[in-house]
């Protein structure tokens, strides 16, 4: 499961974590669905939200994956 899966869950869903980051859900529903990976700009956030539950090494693991494979979020 990706880091940004358990981001979302670990702050009550995809809607609580799009609100937290001032976005809509939609967006994260496509960070986790279709990119496997949040934004680099909101790693930082996203790991505070969860109040450390989920680090930023840990988000950015889903980067790595993403460059190695080949494709990169924007």
């Amino acid at each position: 499961m990706s880091a940004i899966k358990r981001a979302a869950d670990a702050v009550g869903g995809q809607t609580s974590l799009a609100k937290l980051l001032g976005v809509g859900q939609s967006h994260v529903w496509n960070w986790i669905n279709r990119k496997h990976q949040a934004p680099a700009k909101y790693i930082r956030t996203i790991s505070e939200a969860t109040k450390g539950q989920i680090s930023i090494r840990e988000l950015l693991t889903d980067h790595e994956k993403s460059i190695a494979k080949g494709k990169q979020v924007t």
